[in-house]
């Protein structure tokens, strides 16, 4: 019986079968216009009321070529949200104008107010992750995008900033983007959107929680000489 439960306890931490990306760029088209279609739909739409053949209606396209490409309608939202995971954090890592950046303190509100003005302008999203019927799979992405950013934000830093030796800096950069996910997920539940006043909220939060564990001041790299050396970033991390 303990076995038993054991597998299914690490099937539910597994994602779902998931959408087939075609190599062909005929196939490749119709699967991005798959995505546009469903992002039509649950701009409109609960994730609930949304099906494959819905899909596959407002795309224009046969149901069949629907299943051949994504196998349940969760693979489809979950495809669409890789996108939208893939568009934020090519958002957020622009290059950073120092000019506008001499504290890190500023650096962190940058990059979350980059972060928000991506949510807010795409309506969609913040419904697959902050909505009230948030699919499983869209949910373990979430988790996965988490880990990446947080496992990457010590370098981040480092680049612009002399950054100190930081314990575990993947858990604390992690608990950086919870804290801000908390926050964003009851604004959306009340507005729709994050607000202007949550984003405050959110960023006093990130900042105050970060000050446990990085000095009230570092010093700017200096931009001539490049960013932070591996050998000093990688010595912050440590495994969680």
């Amino acid at each position: 019986m303990t076995d038993d439960h054991e597998n299914e306890r690490g099937a539910s931490a597994r994602i779902a079968p998931t959408a087939r990306k075609p190599a062909q760029r005929r196939s490749r088209l119709r699967f991005e216009t798959l995505l546009d279609a469903a992002n039509r739909l649950l701009a409109e739409k609960e994730t609930t009321d949304v099906g494959l053949y819905d899909i596959a209606a407002a795309a224009g396209v046969p149901p069949a070529s629907v299943y051949h490409l994504f196998p349940t309608k969760e693979a489809a939202f979950a495809a669409l949200t890789e996108r939208y995971l893939a568009g934020l954090s090519e958002h957020i890592l622009q290059p950073v104008d120092l000019s506008s950046v001499q504290k890190w303190q500023e650096f962190v509100l940058l990059e979350m107010h980059r972060a928000i003005e991506f949510y807010n302008s795409h309506p969609v999203m913040l419904k697959l992750l902050f909505g009230a019927n948030v699919v499983r799979d869209v949910r373990l992405l979430d988790v996965q995008n988490v880990d990446r950013t947080a496992g990457s934000a010590y370098g981040r830093m480092d680049q612009y900033f002399e950054m100190p030796y930081v314990h575990n800096p993947n858990l604390k950069f992690a608990t950086v983007i919870g804290i801000y996910d908390g926050i964003w997920m009851t604004s959306y539940a009340r507005h729709g959107r994050i607000t202007e006043e949550f984003a405050r909220e959110s960023g006093l939060a990130a900042v105050a929680y970060c000050e446990t564990f990085l000095p009230p001041a570092l010093p700017l790299r200096d931009p001539r000489r490049g960013g932070g050396s591996a050998g000093k970033a990688s010595a912050g991390v440590e495994p969680a």
